[in-house]
């Protein structure tokens, strides 16, 4: 047999007859390989590329390959909209113009992500398009409006702005108030045209959620019915996996969940039943605000009896009978009933969460009340643990599972990531070479005589040396914080100097990384969102500064129910799960074989702390230092080796 691999990757291969100057990447070959291997042997994968390897590239070949030569269908999954984006508008349309094998793709979102004609029409009838924002909502509103007069496949992608959730609510539904195959819009429908467009294709593209609410709904009825039948599963970003799949297979129930109930009441014609689910709800909620001021009650909740939701799972189950009735009623036109059986279903879900949470029922879960930035509590759920899960309903049923990310090894091993996802023992393992020379082009900075990070005076002394990173960097610089209180407080001593500083939450993330990659000089502070996805190559980004390691806070409701469980836990995820996030913001230093520059570390824990061992081990091999001051004989001698 013929090693297509090859013919792709090799140097007189297919890449390289149609892109001059093409050099192939040993650790992209090695992916792909690995992932070959894995769909031919019914194996699942744990690979590892780091950033430039090309992943998704890497395991689109083989993909694409065991599609078109073995008729298997592949579903790749991924963590954010931007990957998925770059998949189908970038990476397939380029490997179907290179590859000989002809295969068709198409990209699966959730519902909520596509126009509703429905949803559309009835916002027009209540008079829900014109007038009801301010100038600012209205002008995305009327935006919105104009686009979907002429939208081909109604995704919310399409729009040139990110529409609020307030305004796109107008426009589409989630998959609980869709009126399905009672809708008047069924066959112009834009989800359904995607779904069906997936059914047909050799690669489906889609995210986590839809992955696990396939998961959820192949659990509950035994049928494959939120994406299509699958032989293989890529899932990207898999370092993200365990943590969307705790919030997925988790809930949130706020008063604004009922009072939506409540009006689906009022237009099953009882107005009197709306009323008391309003007045239930309000009584629910004030329980649970003060008993999340309670002194006897932490974030989490331990015990049954804060609240009584007796007067509103009544009042839930009178909606159920009242809606089941319209249901059931031929006289009812068939879109009446289709919202009945909807409003029966999503009250059902709601009371049985309701009691669930009242009475913290599953030992599997955790329970908290959460409070927003407007003082309005909600009750919160989450998975403790989704591996045992995760190895049965994933793992158990799909042949080979390939799981890649640049950051899925601690301390050089799969074991933390194996541990949380459920992985079998079996797996084929790889850690793919980098393309960077991390020895020549970086520089890892822990600077002598800083304070512990837990100390008062911490804030103080890490704001200078701050200052001291953007003179020698000459700005250019990437501020990585743990809390928006460090953030805030270093950027309350740096501002005002000589260097333009950017900061998290004043513009939207893409504007500050396009103004802090334009404006070389400038420098960008960041929090947690900040660790991952910004890709700025070049001198902009010579300097990259973290407050402190990214343990996980203490405060977290599922971080404290692990540590109650494994008594070693600080050990076996505390420092796994720092060390993946540390792996993510360093990687944002070297993004190509030109990028030099220097990683300041300002928590000293890492050089003197045994387990800090780890946290280096994890890291690309590098030159180090305890001094501030060699930043400017590094970076010298790096500009002058690029130069000559």
């Amino acid at each position: 047999m013929q090693d297509y691999i090859s013919q792709v990757f090799d140097q007189c291969g297919l890449f390289a007859s149609r892109f001059p100057g093409y050099e192939a990447r040993e650790g992209q070959v090695a992916l792909a390989r690995a992932v070959d291997d894995g769909m031919r042997s019914g194996r699942h994968v744990l690979g590892e590329g780091p950033c430039g390897t090309g992943k998704s590239v890497a395991y689109a070949v083989p993909a694409i390959w065991h599609s078109h030569v073995e008729k298997k269908r592949v579903v790749i999954a991924t963590a954010n909209i931007a990957l998925q984006e770059q998949l189908v508008r970038k990476d397939l349309p380029m490997l179907a113009s290179v590859l000989p094998w002809k295969f068709s793709f198409a990209l699966l979102k959730g519902r909520n992500n596509y126009l509703c004609l429905d949803r559309l029409a009835e916002s027009e009838a209540r008079g829900e398009l014109h007038g009801l924002f301010d100038d600012g909502l209205q002008g995305q509103l009327d935006g919105a409006l104009a686009w979907a007069q002429s939208t081909a496949s109604g995704d919310v992608s399409e729009l040139p702005f990110i529409p609020a959730p307030q305004v796109w609510s107008k426009l589409s539904v989630s998959s609980d108030d869709c009126k399905s195959d009672k809708c008047q819009f069924r066959e112009q429908c834009f989800s359904e045209r995607a779904r069906l467009a997936a059914q047909d294709a050799d690669i489906v593209v889609t995210n986590y959620h839809l992955l696990f609410a396939h998961i959820a709904v192949r659990q509950a009825t035994g049928q494959e019915l939120v994406l299509p039948p699958f032989d293989f599963l890529i899932l990207d970003e898999a370092h993200e996996a365990a943590d969307i799949a705790r919030e997925f297979f988790g809930f949130s129930l706020s008063e604004h969940t009922f009072l939506r109930l409540a009006s689906s009441a009022a237009e099953l014609g009882s107005r009197k039943l709306a009323a008391d689910l309003r007045q239930e709800a309000q009584r629910l909620f004030e329980q649970v605000g003060a008993a999340s001021l309670s002194p006897r009650s932490s974030r989490r909740l331990h015990s049954t009896g804060f609240a009584s939701a007796a007067g509103l799972t009544r009042c839930l189950q009178s909606l159920i009978a009242l809606a089941n009735l319209k249901a059931e009623d031929d006289s009812c036109p068939n879109k009446a009933r289709a919202t009945a059986r909807n409003v029966a279903r999503n009250a059902g879900v709601a009371s049985e969460r309701l009691n669930e949470a009242i009475e913290l029922s599953d030992s599997g879960k955790v329970y908290w009340i959460e409070v927003d930035s407007k003082g309005r509590p909600k009750l919160r759920a989450k998975r403790i643990d989704v591996g045992a899960l995760l190895r049965d309903e994933l793992f158990g049923k799909c042949p080979s599972v390939s799981l890649l990310s640049a950051t899925l090894t601690t301390a050089n091993t799969f074991d933390f990531v194996r541990r949380e996802l459920g992985v079998p023992e079996n797996a084929i393992e790889l850690v793919a070479a980098t393309p960077f020379d991390f020895e020549s082009q970086a520089l890892l900075v822990v600077p002598e005589q800083l304070p512990d990070p837990r100390a008062p005076e911490f804030v103080d002394a890490v704001s200078a040396v701050f200052r001291d990173v953007l003179d020698l960097c000459g700005g250019r610089t990437l501020g990585l914080f743990t809390s928006y209180r460090n953030l805030n407080a270093v950027y309350e001593r740096v501002v005002g100097g000589r260097h333009r500083i950017l900061r998290q939450g004043d513009l939207p993330r893409p504007e500050l990384t396009r103004r802090f990659a334009q404006d070389v000089s400038s420098v960008l502070l960041g929090t947690e969102s900040f660790w991952t996805g910004i890709d700025v190559a070049g001198e902009a980004l010579t300097g990259l500064v973290i407050d402190k390691l990214p343990f996980p806070s203490p405060d977290d409701p599922v971080i404290e129910a692990i540590c109650e469980r494994d008594p070693r836990a600080f050990d076996n995820y505390l420092v796994p799960r720092a060390i993946i996030a540390l792996r993510q913001g360093v990687g944002r230093l070297i993004r190509s074989k030109t990028d030099f520059g220097v990683v300041v570390i300002l928590d000293k824990r890492i050089a003197e702390k045994g387990y800090g061992r780890r946290f280096l081990a994890s890291l690309p091999r590098m030159l180090s230092t305890r001094r501030v001051s060699n930043i400017a004989r590094f970076l010298g001698e790096a500009a002058n080796a690029r130069a000559s």
